[in-house]
């Protein structure tokens, strides 16, 4: 039994390898097109300042490009290769692109306030860096929920991933401007005069898991239909982030037993503490996530 399905394992194993390849390829893509559109140099930050701030930032993009990535291959195992490729190839042209657009997006509607590329090259703060490299996961998750969907046809597919991009992208602006609104400590003040790395690191937590929330909403999500589909979709992620804010201050709690874990991370600068924060956040977001994923397709 064994030796007679040996054949049919290598083969798709040679399949999924091409498609891996076309992966780290549009990767690379994603890695020169960051290069050629941002304002700082790669090679002077990492190499010359050695700027760990830079290093986060540019770590996040890539972990959110590759998370975006595997959205491009739900589905393509069971696909003829050459058609494969062919979908998954314009398919990661186009996140590469949203993804792209959601970081100039995140900077004027989140990170206001504070010109990024100056915290990052001059001061490397690594505070910025962190809710940027955030902001980068949330968006890699949100394209990898809508790549994810059922669409008849290439152009459906890509029209319906711009959609669910477009609807997760609001929310996570919501989500973002509610935290700052709520958050006992400015925000703006902890990260930009006070450069405190362990408050950056709990909003960009925030936002990788506002990100994965969203994905749970978007996943699977069917043929956009503006007077069905869209509408029960945007519920949807309504819901997950009405959810993930209600349950999110137990996670401070959490933390440290019953004492909020906020003054010890945004008035000290407690790494120690907002990493585990972050571990609790993420977690939380985890079980929100999977508790509103469709099942088996739609809400309907």
């Amino acid at each position: 039994m064994l030796i007679a399905s040996s054949p049919l394992v290598f083969i798709h194993l040679l399949h999924g390898l091409v498609l891996c390849l076309l992966g780290v390829s549009l990767l690379l893509l994603a890695r020169v097109v960051f290069a050629r559109t941002t304002a700082l140099d790669p090679s002077a930050e990492l190499i010359d300042h050695t700027n760990s701030a830079y290093g986060i930032y540019l770590g996040g993009f890539l972990a959110g490009t590759a998370i975006a990535l595997t959205g491009t291959l739900f589905g393509r195992q069971a696909e003829p290769l050459l058609p494969a490729l062919g979908n998954m190839l314009c398919e990661g042209l186009l996140l590469i692109a949203l993804l792209r657009l959601s970081i100039s997006i995140n900077d004027r509607l989140i990170l206001f306030g504070f010109s990024l590329a100056r915290e990052i090259s001059e001061d490397h703060n690594r505070g910025a860096a962190f809710c940027v490299g955030g902001s980068c996961l949330a968006g890699g998750l949100i394209l990898n929920g809508a790549l994810t969907g059922y669409s008849s046809g290439l152009f459906l597919a890509l029209r319906d991933t711009i959609l669910l991009w477009v609807i997760g992208q609001i929310i996570l602006v919501v989500g973002a401007l509610l935290y700052r609104r709520l958050a006992h400590f400015d925000i703006h003040q902890l990260i930009q005069f006070d450069n405190n790395a362990a408050a950056g690191l709990r909003f960009g937590t925030y936002l990788a898991a506002l990100g994965l929330v969203l994905r749970g909403a978007l996943v699977r999500a069917p043929m956009i239909d503006l007077k069905l589909h869209g509408p029960q979709t945007l519920l949807l992620a309504l819901g997950g982030l009405l959810s993930f804010v209600i349950l999110y201050p137990f996670g401070r709690q959490l933390t440290l037993l019953g004492q909020s874990s906020e003054e010890e991370v945004d008035m000290h600068g407690n790494m120690a503490v907002s990493l585990a924060d972050a571990a609790v956040t993420l977690s939380i977001a985890l079980l929100v996530a999977f508790a509103i994923q469709r099942v088996p397709l739609d809400v309907s």
